[in-house]
């Protein structure tokens, strides 16, 4: 569970700060690279927390990050 919650912080916090994120897959599949990795860092905090609160908004934060474009 450490290992998953460090793996899932370490995402985030790549794809928060550099506005990219790690590999070819991710790299094509994720189009806003900044709402994916707060919405990983959401899911993480669910773990700290143990509530199912901040897993289901950092799913839903994540999944737009799918698929909206950034503007600008």
């Amino acid at each position: 569970m450490a290992v998953l919650g460090m793996t899932g912080a370490g995402l985030g916090i790549y794809a928060l700060i550099c506005n990219r994120v790690p590999g070819r897959w991710l790299g094509r599949t994720v189009r806003n690279p900044r709402l994916w990795g707060t919405g990983m860092l959401f899911m993480v905090s669910s773990l700290a927390f143990v509530s199912w609160t901040p897993l289901i908004i950092g799913l839903g934060i994540t999944v737009t990050g799918h698929a909206v474009k950034p503007t600008g």
